[in-house]
């Protein structure tokens, strides 16, 4: 096979006139140019219109993602039909002389010794079953050995056959004549003849599957006439006659875009729209084309035509992909496949081909709908585990995205008002870093979903220059706004930043948060902002303040900033035409030094760093050239270039492979290109669509790819040298670990009124005039102390330890703290919390001394509650025991020394019945505070209890407080704080679903009796989701080779589905049949005990016989359960018929009035067994050699089935 595309191949596309300029060169315009390719398929005839041929000579490269040829057979006899059946895992070839030949792979072929006549063979959802048809009136139902099981005794002429996707039907067409066949009765259901007799043999037949607004619909086509038919109401729905000028010679429906796809004798392929409206018209065979097929993965066409050639059409994007020349040198070539799409066939009168699709890149995650906004940037965030691998997409309508590099699934986003012009992410810290375009930087928090917004740094960076900062005259203009951004880390102390991170995601699904939390005295955090008027500022991470500002480019914008924490330093482009080289000190007070410039003499427009060597790109539209150069940052060295190996087109992104030591480009030419240090081609690899950013992934030399605004992974590893491939084989990749999408949060942290008054009121100290230090400390420290106050109102405090144990020591040292700080006493020198008194044995004097308080910093808001008013006097009392039958009230008694206090008159307290000495003197005093406990609420003596012990978080939910210490509630949550507080049990036991997909078959075992337990408590409420999810989770457990571990984790699930609902499903009776099936599990015996649970009587005697044999008729081996399960579903449909057939009897047989019956599968398997029985009955009744035997009818009278 030799792929080449000889010739020119074109492609017809209609545009509305004036057709737009789409040859753009500028990045912008060209993805405008994409969009409008798009949105070319939707374009309506009737609109004025004018054709253009853009023909492209296509040049193939065998690591694209294009059609593979896998092997090559000979045939003795031309080929006359050739299909794919799942019943005999094997392609199927009938031909001319009435042979047939199997192909089992695609390097196997076996010719059997049965000789067949049929015209065609369809496959069956019947498993194990076959139909062959024509040529004339022949329909027959075949068995996976292609032996005879029932003929069809009704049929019309049969020309064409298609099966229907939505149901069992089979479909029929020939000569005037339209059938739909019930494949499991093997009876003509509906037959249509009326309007197309005159119009001759069908030749073409595609389907349309039902839809809410349009029934189940067959195209026939017969000549140059299009027949549309109604298959649920068995009549016609309209003739097209001018949809073709000539004979049409293929026809294919797609559902997807719901479009018919037709060839005609005159070498094109036209779309059709469901209101007949010309979508799009393929020209490019040079032969009339034979056949077509729609592959719906891909979203593919592939057409052959009798030019030997096989030509592959997008049809989302109405291009040509690729040419193909076959071998085959017959001009019958007709083309086919599989369902799933992964080989694909084609044959002639002298041979068969079997070919793949070479998938390069697969989409990772959808993030755009229906084609958005292209993405600008992404960013890998790869740390060493138990750090998760994150990634941060941001899109061109400033959506920014937070996604789980391994699986792909979004964790959280956000959302900008204003347009964003980069975004990076500090995973440490959990926050993100948005540039708007006004020069804005957005600090947000990444613990929420969606994320919220926490600050906004406005004019960082543009005050004037002073004489410590630059004295360059040059400099003599302010720096503008920010332009661009990065975040750089420095990890001294890395066990305490894996401890803090663990801290941090406590507060998953919480709004609030500290920005106290984001300093670190060993751990820095950068942000470092490049502007207009050539600056660039180093920032903290927690409230924006301006450590450093630094003159760069001379004055110019700069255009980009790159960090390399691993090698310490920092990339900087500006509109100079240089690359600076910082070097970084992050505990330094001068932390940026100028390291080194490259001069460039060209505008750079994306750039890495792998260690010491610099990969640069440089392009001019005006002459073409697009380079990529390397240069060492020791001694400026460049690597040459070969220049029929750079791109054709604009840049649209640059990265290194650290672990390979090479770089990769990708462009607009639609090419990704691989580059080692020398600057030498690797490999190219050709993309369908235009890749619009790229960044590695960190391990296995996986990239990720921004196509048409959603993300792609391209794993490139595969087509690389052998020697480039070991590299990546002695390189250790830790096993991925879980990374659960964040809760929604309901609540949203906003900037409020107060903090942006106070933000313009300290605008003088942010706004850059290098102030004193004192005065920003001071400033932050009452913004946090407010901070924190507010917080403690609100209880949203939580502690970053845990609590130490309370003792009567702590509770003296805590209270003595308190009372110095409020009222300024001295040290603490009694302390007795256990005192009991009675509050009507005391009277206070009514002359005594007033302390006034000591006043403390007035705040924005008071958030301590107003004490009551407690007088202090000295009081000499002792300890008494009171009666039980006394209301008693807990006192504390301390004594202080305050200042001599001035006398006061109070007055005279109500009950009193004692009087308290008090001695008048100068000095200080020793005063007892005695301050009142709340009264109990029951009558009796209070006696002192121990305090209970603290939850670990009272936001717990009480239903989880059982699960508390068990080991896999540890593993899901391993910090208790991050469980929500709204959490239900509902919700719950999904997230204990999705555990039970990788935990081990122990744990599973726990997990169900978890959910058992939940379910038995009354707490699930709704469990159809459980229910359907548990009952897919069961096809994922069971493998033909289980230990008895795994067994009891099937049965203890089977158990379970029986709890969550009382009325048993037709799923779970198809997954019991399956398993009493599928001998090698041994099962049968709990899954009978089941049954007769369930109300299925004798399903040991009757049920067992029937499913015995199914395990031993299996062809394919090597997918026994979907086999099985596939045949238990065939079976359990045809007894519900027989039972509604019998229901119905039973109705023609009284005199009651009809009624709808309702019936369960219970009630069917029950029907079955008692069929079994009826029938074993009759044999053993059935004596020979008596003449007065009356064998009774099996719709016995005496005996009915009992419907509920």
């Amino acid at each position: 096979m030799t792929a080449v595309a000889p010739g020119e191949m074109s492609t017809t596309v209609l545009f509305p006139s004036p057709t737009p300029g789409l040859l753009s060169h500028h990045t912008e315009r060209s993805n405008e140019r994409t969009l409008k390719m798009q949105g070319l398929f939707r374009l309506d005839e009737e609109r004025s219109q004018r054709k253009i041929v853009i023909s492209r000579r296509k040049r193939w490269h065998p690591l694209g993602h294009y059609l593979h040829h896998l092997h090559y057979f000979s045939t003795d006899s031309p080929v006359r039909f050739m299909m794919y059946s799942e019943a005999a895992a094997a392609f199927i070839s009938l031909h001319s002389d009435n042979t047939v030949c199997l192909y089992k792979g695609v390097d196997h072929k076996q010719t059997l010794m049965t000789e067949l006549p049929f015209l065609g063979l369809t496959a069956t959802k019947i498993p194990g079953c076959l139909v062959g048809w024509g040529p004339g009136p022949v329909c027959k139902l075949l068995d996976s050995e292609l032996r005879l099981v029932k003929a069809a005794a009704d049929a019309l002429d049969i020309h064409v056959c298609k099966p229907a996707e939505h149901s069992w039907d089979l479909v029929t067409a020939g000569v005037g004549n339209v059938c739909v066949w019930s494949v499991v009765l093997m009876r003509c259901k509906v037959k249509i003849q009326d309007g197309l007799q005159k119009h001759g043999t069908i030749t073409c037949l595609t389907l349309a599957p039902p839809r809410p607004d349009r029934p189940h619909r067959a195209f026939v086509a017969s000549g140059m006439v299009v027949t549309v038919v109604d298959l649920d109401e068995g009549r016609i729905l309209d003739h097209m006659i001018k949809v073709c000028s000539s004979n049409i010679t293929a026809m294919e429906y797609c559902d997807q875009l719901d479009c018919l796809i037709i060839a005609n004798q005159k070498l094109s392929i036209k779309v059709w729209g469901p209101d007949w409206a010309l979508r799009v018209t393929f020209k490019g065979h040079d032969d009339v084309v034979n056949s077509l097929f729609f592959c719906s993965k891909l979203n593919m066409l592939i057409s052959s035509s009798a030019d030997c050639t096989i030509r592959t059409w997008n049809l989302e994007e109405c291009v040509a992909v690729e040419c193909v020349q076959t071998k085959q040198e017959n001009s019958q070539l007709h083309i086919g496949g599989t369902k799933e799409g992964d080989i694909f066939f084609s044959f002639s009168n002298t041979g068969v081909d079997f070919w793949t699709i070479r998938t390069v890149y697969n989409l990772h995650c959808k993030l755009s709908e229906d084609k958005g906004a292209p993405l600008r940037q992404i960013q890998v965030s790869n740390f060493s585990p138990p750090y998760p691998t994150r990634l941060l997409c941001l899109s061109s309508d400033s959506h920014i995205s937070l996604l789980a590099a391994e699986t792909g699934a979004i964790l959280t986003s956000f959302k900008a008002n204003d347009r964003i012009l980069c975004a990076d992410y500090c995973l440490h810290e959990e926050i993100l870093l948005a540039l708007t375009e006004a020069g804005t930087v957005l600090q947000v928090n990444t613990l929420t979903n969606p994320m919220t917004l926490m600050q906004e740094w406005k004019d960082r960076g543009q005050g004037p220059w002073n004489r410590a900062e630059c004295y360059h005259p040059q400099y003599q203009t302010a720096p503008g706004p920010a332009c661009c951004l990065v975040i750089y880390s420095c990890l001294a102390d890395k066990q305490r930043a894996l401890e803090d991170w663990r801290r941090l995601q406590e507060g998953r699904g919480s709004s609030h948060r500290n920005n106290r939390e984001l300093s670190d005295a060993k751990n820095k955090f950068l942000v470092i902002i490049g502007q207009n008027g050539g600056c660039v500022s180093v920032l903290t991470i927690d409230n924006g303040k301006i450590l450093l500002r630094t003159p760069a480019h001379m004055g110019l914008k700069v255009t980009a900033l790159q960090a390399y924490p691993e090698n310490s330093y920092l990339l900087s482009t500006g509109e100079d035409l240089t690359v600076v080289v910082w070097s970084v000190y992050p505990d330094s007070e001068r932390c940026l030094i100028q390291h080194l410039t490259v001069v460039c003499n060209q505008p750079q427009v994306y750039l890495a760093a792998l260690r010491s060597q610099l990969a640069m790109t440089f392009q001019e539209p005006n002459s073409g050239s697009y380079i990529l150069k390397l240069s060492s940052l020791l001694n400026q060295e460049e690597a040459d270039y070969l220049p029929g190996e750079r791109h054709s087109d604009h840049f649209t992104g640059l990265c290194a492979i650290p672990e390979l030591n090479v770089f990769v480009s990708v462009s607009l030419d639609k090419t990704v290109r691989i580059w080692n240090e020398e600057n030498r081609l690797i490999r190219r690899v050709e993309l369908e669509d235009v890749p619009q950013c790229l960044a590695y992934s960190g391990h296995a030399g996986e990239l990720f790819l921004g196509v048409r605004g959603d993300l792609y992974r391209l794993r490139c590893a595969q087509f690389l040298p052998k020697d480039y491939r070991e590299r990546l084989c002695l390189t250790y990749e830790a096993e991925p670990l879980p990374d659960l999408p964040i809760p929604e949060t309901k609540e949203t942290y906003k900037l409020t009124k107060a903090s942006k008054d106070q933000a313009k009121k300290l605008q003088a100290v942010i706004n850059n005039q290098l102030m004193s230090g004192d005065v920003l400390q001071d400033k932050d420290k009452l913004e946090i102390l407010n901070m924190d106050l507010k917080a403690l109102v609100e209880g949203a405090v939580k502690r970053k330890k845990e609590k130490f144990p309370s003792t009567l020591q702590t509770r003296k040292e805590a209270f003595g703290h308190y009372m110095n700080k409020i009222y300024g006493f001295s040290t603490i020198k009694k302390v007795n919390l256990d005192d009991i008194f009675d509050p009507d044995e005391f009277s206070f004097n009514n002359e005594m001394k007033y302390i006034g308080p000591r006043f403390l910093p007035k705040l924005q808001k008071d958030v301590r509650p107003q004490p009551k008013q407690d007088i202090p006097v000295e009081v000499k009392k002792e300890k008494q025991l009171k009666q039980q039958k006394k209301k008693t009230t807990p006192v504390a008694v301390v004594k202080v020394t305050p200042q001599p206090p001035e006398k006061v008159k109070p007055k005279k307290p109500p009950r009193m019945k004692k009087t308290v000495q008090v001695e008048k003197t100068e000095k200080p005093q020793e005063i007892i505070v005695l301050i009142e406990q709340p009264k109990p609420k029951t009558p009796g003596p209070r006696i002192p209890s121990p305090l209970p012990q603290r939850e670990p978080s009272s936001e717990v939910p009480t239903f989880l407080k059982q699960f508390a210490d068990i080991k896999w509630f540890n593993d899901i949550y391993p910090v208790k704080k991050s469980i929500p507080s709204n959490l239900s049990p509902e919700e719950f036991a999904l997230q204990l679903l999705k555990y039970l997909q990788t935990c081990s078959s122990t744990m599973k075992i726990k997990i169900l009796a978890a959910i058992r337990a939940l379910h038995s408590q009354g707490l699930l409420h709704d469990t159809s989701k459980l229910y359907t999810g548990l009952i897919n989770s069961l096809h994922q457990f069971i493998r033909p080779q289980m230990t008895p571990l795994n067994c009891t984790v099937i049965v203890d699930a089977l158990n379970l589905l029986v709890r969550l609902q009382s009325k048993i499903s037709y799923d779970l009776v198809k997954i019991l049949l399956t398993l009493l099936a599928f001998k090698q599990l041994d099962l049968q015996k709990p899954i009978l005990l089941l049954l007769g649970a369930l109300g299925v009587n004798e399903a040991e005697q009757w049920l067992w016989p029937e499913l015995e044999s199914w395990d031993s008729e299996l062809q394919d081996q090597t997918n026994t359960w979907e086999t099985l399960h596939d045949r238990a579903d065939c079976w359990i449909e045809s007894w519900i018929s027989k039972f509604k057939e019998h229901n119905r009897y039973l109705y023609l047989t009284s005199t009651e009035k009809w009624k709808p019956p309702t019936f369960s599968a219970v009630d069917v398997l029950n029907y079955f067994c008692f069929v079994q029985r009826e029938e074993h009955f009759k044999i053993t009744r059935g004596v020979p050699g008596r003449k007065n035997t009356v064998l009774l009818p099996l719709h016995d009278w005496h005996v009915k089935i009992i419907v509920m």
